[in-house]
């Protein structure tokens, strides 16, 4: 075993070269980390010294790797008596590290000396080593087959790459790598060359570390687990990958077929991070994913809906069930398999945009993005992975509905029929039902959404409803909303389904998009709602027509549904109060002519009224419940609910009644 004393980087990388496995995860540090670095860094003293954590490495014979051919282009170092180490713990630290210092070394010239000593007798020692012209290896960085691999040695060091046409890929993880450097690459670039190396000497003579080497009866995926639970913890996809590597050292297979299944692993695990990190302005969540393919991929039990991780590394996939043959070559191999093919569903679910669909498909897979997925998501990957999209698509048209009208509508708490829908998954997924036969269709899929939003059954006194949306549920809701808030205007559907409404009239104008999701759902509400009739009505247009109302009639007129309207762009809080005919044109102080008239299709909609008044409030409510109607199936006959009432507007018409 090495001598565990506190030594600097410097020390370290005397005579020796690193590389991390393939089992650990890739640069996960963002700029919250980078910025901690960075400003232990700049504090320190330059009489001090800075402690900055344990450095974990296993020591690599020359012996154990000469006939793998990840490693055949660095044999060369160990003739050059380098020791070769895999970093089994510290990798986010010593990659920040490396990367700060390639970006101090850029600031120098190959003439320059740095700390006394030449440019080249640091890149030597930190990055790189060549003789002649067939021979460059690395002294940090990934094994070969990483994806991360080809990145740092080409984006990040900016060498020329081995295979020339090969174009790096694009991870999470490489994007990590790429903030690092931009990060440094801004902190150092204003800095003169003394401070350039006074931070240089920090970095690689200030910052210590704990050393410290295996020893060999330990087992180094055991220890990766243990180790990795400091700094940025572990993502259970991570911890996953490091054990399905473990056990298939355990495995009772041929030692052909034990490289190839660790290989898999390795390209299932690329694919799963090159497709999570694909979309760099939404990066998905590992664990996320990991936890929707477990419901999808495993029976389904509520028991164990929130430790999904604690079934799969400690019931699952254990080395005690791989000893005792409880978990086969087949078993982890059917695992990977249904990962690398899902994760890519998964990716186009949350990022159609990227992918080949019709367009139908990706606005309907937009719809559910905006709406939010309830428990959807497995038996959505489910469908996605085995069926085509004209075969999908009906799902994504139910679900959406059941969604709406049973969660925006009847308010049904959020967990409402969750257990049941990831069950389904599981069941579609290997074309099982209940009872085990493969009879679990997407159609009967499709048809059980609809039953549960509104089956019925029976006629006269046996009619049974079983469906979870409820109109009056609704009714009571809006009723609730004006005692404890702003009616129609605090609905959590709001939203959405003024976005819908919107969509409704640019397809009768057969125009072009004024609206993007993606702008209104970001501006606070208060800019992208606007009450025509406004909150704080006090010029004498509002007051004339309006003050004849008491104040509790005024309120639910301000906050029921025909008077608000989607706004394209904000408007200021001068103009919201303003008259309706203000509202509607008027010329700003530049000279433009401004207002509803030319603003989203809903605007120009309320735009085309010559006044505002209580009747143009409820008309427009009405039209809009009939939309509402139409575009999600529902009858307000049926369940005998009038729209004026569900509008709260039922007083108009008392006083028509009474004129």
């Amino acid at each position: 075993m090495a001598d565990n004393k506190l030594q600097s980087l410097t020390e370290i990388f005397n005579e020796k070269f690193f590389r991390i496995p393939d089992f650990q995860r890739g640069y996960s540090w963002d700029t919250n980390q980078l910025v901690d670095f960075w400003e232990d860094l700049i504090n320190l003293k330059s009489d001090k010294i800075h402690y900055t954590g344990l450095l974990t490495v296993e020591p690599v014979s020359k012996s154990s790797v000469e006939n793998i051919e990840k490693w055949q282009d660095d044999l060369w170092l160990f003739e050059r008596e380098l020791g070769a180490y895999y970093l089994i713990d510290g990798q986010q630290r010593l990659t920040t590290s490396i990367i700060l210092i390639n970006e101090i070394l850029n600031q120098f010239a190959d003439s320059e000396g740095i700390n006394f000593k030449d440019k080249s007798y640091w890149v030597n020692k930190f990055l790189f080593q060549a003789y002649g012209e067939n021979y460059k290896s690395y002294i940090f960085g990934y094994e070969r087959d990483n994806p991360s691999d080809e990145f740092f040695k080409t984006r990040i060091l900016q060498q020329e790459s081995s295979t020339a046409d090969k174009v790096p890929e694009q991870t999470l993880y490489t994007s990590n790598l790429k903030i690092a450097k931009d990060f440094f690459e801004k902190k150092l670039e204003k800095l003169e060359k003394q401070d350039l190396e006074e931070i240089f000497r920090k970095v690689t003579a200030k910052f210590k570390f704990n050393f410290y080497e295996i020893d060999d009866e330990l087992d180094v995926y055991v220890t990766f687990e243990t180790m990795n639970n400091r700094g940025k913890p572990l993502s259970n996809l991570e911890l996953l990958k490091n054990r399905l590597i473990y056990i298939s050292t355990l495995l009772e297979i041929d030692n052909q077929t034990r490289p190839r299944l660790r290989k898999d692993i390795n390209k299932t695990w690329k694919t799963i991070y090159e497709y999570l990190g694909k979309n760099k302005d939404n990066a998905m969540d590992d664990d996320e994913f990991l936890r929707n393919h477990w419901i999808m991929y495993f029976k389904y039990d509520r028991k164990e809906s929130a430790s999904y991780a604690k079934f799969l590394l400690n019931k699952k996939f254990t080395a005690k069930n791989a000893i005792k043959g409880k978990i086969v070559l087949t078993d982890i191999k059917e695992y990977i398999d249904s990962l690398s093919k899902s994760v890519k569903s998964w990716f186009y679910l949350y990022n159609a945009q990227f992918s080949n669909y019709q367009d139908e498909t990706k606005e309907w897979i937009q719809k559910l993005n905006r709406l939010g997925m309830s428990a959807f998501p497995p038996l959505f990957m489910a469908a996605m992975t085995k069926c085509n999209e004209n075969e999908f698509l009906p799902l994504f048209k139910s679900a959406e509905r059941f969604i709406f009208l049973v969660f925006r509508l009847s308010q049904r708490p959020s967990n409402t029929k969750n257990s049941h829908f990831f069950r389904l998954a599981n069941m579609f997924y290997f074309d099982l039902d209940h009872w085990g036969r493969g009879e679990t269709t997407i159609e009967k899929v499709i048809g059980n959404v609809n039953w549960m939003t509104h089956g019925e059954s029976g006629e006269g006194d046996d009619y049974v409803y079983h469906g979870w949306f409820d109109l009056e549920k609704f009714d009571n809701y809006v009723k609730d909303q004006y005692e404890k808030g702003e009616g129609f205007y605090s609905w959590n559907g709001l939203r959405y389904f003024l976005f819908e409404y919107e969509l409704q009239l640019q397809e009768k104008a057969k125009g072009n998009q004024k609206v993007s999701w993606t702008d209104f759902n970001r501006r606070k509400k208060e800019d992208t709602i606007e009450h025509i009739y406004p909150q704080t009505p006090k010029d004498v247009c509002w007051i004339s027509i309006f003050n004849e109302h008491s104040k509790k009639e005024r309120k639910i007129l301000l906050n029921t549904l025909g008077n608000l309207v989607l706004l394209g762009q904000s408007k200021n809080s001068e103009f919201q109060n303003k008259c309706f005919d203000f509202k509607k044109n008027h010329t700003n102080k530049d000279g433009d002519q401004v207002g509803f008239f030319n603003g989203a299709y809903s605007e120009i909609e309320v735009s085309s009224n010559d006044n505002w008044t209580p009747a143009e409030i409820e008309s427009r409510g009405k039209k809009m419940l009939s939309f509402l109607e139409e575009r999600w199936n529902i009858d307000f006959e049926g369940w005998e609910i009038e729209k004026e009432d569900l509008l709260k507007l039922d007083f108009l018409q008392k006083e028509t009644i009474e004129e």
